[in-house]
């Protein structure tokens, strides 16, 4: 089994109850999430998610997960999903640092 294809979606999500703020005036009105879907050869998907809590609060932030993404998802194509060694040595390669670009992945 092979990955074939890594595709990136943006999803917003409203947030239910309302405006969410911390410290220094920060809020978001809409968690911007990235949903990390990858394909095998044998026609398997699986999914992965990411939301960061705005550029503010953490180091990750939604729009580097995205960046992150394009940088890591052509050097996974042709390799096995079911070796998450194999697809971690990989990333951290193409990648230094920046987890959170990976937990979706």
């Amino acid at each position: 089994m092979r990955i074939v294809s890594i595709r990136a979606y943006q999803v917003d999500l409203p947030l239910k109850e309302g405006r969410y703020s911390w410290s220094n005036d920060n809020f978001v009105d809409v968690f911007d999430s990235t949903v990390v879907e990858i394909e095998t050869d044998e026609g398997m998907k699986g999914h992965g998610e990411c939301c960061p809590l705005g550029p503010a609060y953490l180091p990750a932030y939604a729009a580097g997960v995205r960046a992150g993404l394009k940088e890591i998802a052509p050097n996974l194509l042709g390799l096995d999903p079911t070796q998450p060694s194999v697809l971690t040595r990989h990333m951290d390669a193409c990648l230094r640092g920046h987890p959170y670009v990976k937990a979706a992945a």
